[in-house]
């Protein structure tokens, strides 16, 4: 496969200026490629908005950076190649430094958000991303690690469990040695046992620049300096690094060895927990409120004990915005029916819910549970299994799902909960999250309406009453979405609804289902 990294001179004025300049030169650069000369093109980090900040980006990647960014498929529609690029994206009124890849006939093939956002970017607003993905692009398996990504060993563990043939590096480290990127370059190859390429700015200093191919080995295959320049080399996407598995011993796949005698339970846990989560089979069992006929609803003996089951893939829990803007896990608008306390939770502070008693509704045995702030839950679970959570009112401006989309990113989660709620939630959660899945809580009462209103919010899930029907079943598998069940605490009417297509189960006896996780039927 040839490929070719662009390594533009980097806008030292830092003007827009500056930058259509840069911009100018990648596009020249571009131009004179003809049809058919590389397979695989590579821009940098910020190609569509380089060395600017703050307001003057915003401006600019809505303005000359978006124009770059949609001739960037053109151009890859016009030379039959993949192209990549770091480009800044708005989405759901946040930024994002987004590595995009086009495909030979124009069209989108995916993207990366980048995870490791360092303070500069943080400051302005920008929104990191919520895993880490490898890409199938037919001829070869694409991972990426942008700028700052590259100094945590971690992603790359992350990257070389999905097995990538090669992993690109929009950068700019303008700041960083060229011998330190040489270093941290070959041993991310070697980690990955991948092929990576990195593209950067040529700095006036003779720092940063210095884009590159190296091996799977570690080996460096093709290294610019630090002047303007289009650096083409070729490699073998199907090449991997063989060596002894140890002294004496047969060669072996270096990634492979490594997979082999990888200790996950030390160190990678939150990544592959997610991988098994997020391909278990359906049916699943999903914990109503946790184990809620044995143990006090919506607490975290509840979540606990749930989490206990083997087979319980799902957590449903309910979240209110307390008056002070604490996330507080309760079913009910007030705190009557579960505490000894009373009041609207959205009208009492989380130091006055804390001291509520939600346990001796229940039993006096449990007395002394308190209701949970969603962070605790978070903390509780983490990662260990899927959240439903139903958010009963966005709060202020969205406040309520703002918060929960934060907190599920921040905490690598985002792929692992669901925002669940009414029409009101689902607008909001489309437009400041868009990247964690919404369930259609909506319209319940008229399955047929529900399922236009989750298509309309771009939900992958709908929860369906227990009106549901095998042909409303049907009708949501074929528009694409994931059918939960509210709701089944008796396995052979759980069985019945599985066999009308019913994916999930909510329960509030989830060790009366277990049976349903293990056999599938």
């Amino acid at each position: 496969m040839r490929i070719a990294l662009l390594q533009p001179p980097y806008p030292v004025a830092a003007t827009p200026e500056a930058a259509a300049a840069c911009l100018a030169w990648q596009e020249e650069q571009l131009a004179s490629l003809a049809p058919g000369e590389v397979d695989f093109l590579l821009l940098p980090e910020y190609a569509s908005a380089p060395g600017l900040a703050g307001a003057e980006l915003v401006a600019f990647a809505r303005g000359p950076g978006a124009v770059f960014a949609a001739g960037l498929a053109a151009a890859a529609r016009r030379l039959g190649a993949w192209v990549a690029a770091g480009i800044a994206v708005e989405q759901g009124g946040a930024w994002r430094n987004r590595t995009v890849v086009f495909a030979p006939d124009g069209g989108t093939a995916g993207h990366y958000d980048k995870v490791h956002l360092p303070a500069t970017e943080a400051a302005q607003g920008f929104v990191p991303g919520t895993h880490v993905p490898v890409l199938d692009l037919g001829p070869l398996r694409l991972g990426s690690a942008t700028c700052f990504d590259v100094y945590f060993s971690e992603h790359f563990a992350a990257l070389a469990a999905q097995r990538p043939d090669l992993v690109i590096s929009p950068s700019y480290q303008r700041s960083e040695e060229p011998e330190r990127i040489l270093h941290l370059s070959r041993t991310r190859a070697v980690d990955t046992g991948a092929w990576f390429a990195r593209s950067s700015y040529a700095m006036p200093d003779g720092r940063g620049g210095t884009s590159l191919l190296a091996g799977p080995d570690g080996g460096i295959v093709a290294a610019a300096g630090a002047e303007p320049t289009v650096l083409r080399a070729e490699f073998d996407p199907g090449r991997r690094y063989r060596k002894p598995a140890s002294h004496g011993q047969a060669l072996v796949e270096h990634r492979e060895l490594l997979e082999n005698h990888r200790l996950p339970g030390f160190y990678r846990p939150g990544s592959e927990q997610a991988e098994r989560l997020l391909a278990a089979p359906f049916p699943r069992i999903c914990a109503h409120r946790g184990l809620s006929r044995l143990c006090p609803e919506n607490t975290l003996p509840a979540f606990g004990a749930a989490l206990a089951l083997p087979g319980v893939t799902e957590i449903e829990l309910d979240l209110w915005l307390s008056a002070d803007g604490v996330p507080v896990v309760c079913h009910d608008p007030r705190v009557d029916r579960t505490t000894d306390g009373a009041g609207i939770v959205t009208e009492l502070a989380w130091d006055q819910i804390r001291r509520f008693d939600a346990g001796c509704r229940l039993d006096e045995r449990w007395r002394g549970v308190r209701l949970p702030r969603f962070e605790e839950v978070l903390d509780l679970v983490a990662g260990r299994a899927m959240l439903n959570i139903h958010i009963k009112a966005p709060g202020p401006d969205g406040q309520l799902v703002r918060l929960v989309a934060d907190l599920l990113r921040r905490r690598g989660l985002a792929r692992l909960g669901y925002i669940a709620g009414a029409e009101d939630v689902l607008a909001v959660a489309r437009d400041c999250a868009p990247e964690i899945a919404r369930n259609c809580l909506d319209r319940q009462n008229d399955p047929p309406r529900q399922i236009e209103v989750a298509l309309r919010y771009q939900c992958q899930r709908l929860q369906f009453y227990r009106n549901a029907t095998a042909e409303h079943c049907r009708a949501a598998a074929e528009a694409g979405l994931i059918r939960n069940l509210f709701w089944s605490d008796d396995l052979a009417d759980a069985r019945e609804y599985v066999a009308r297509g019913i994916d999930v189960i909510l329960t509030n006896e989830a060790h009366r289902l277990l049976p349903l996780a293990s056999s599938g039927v």
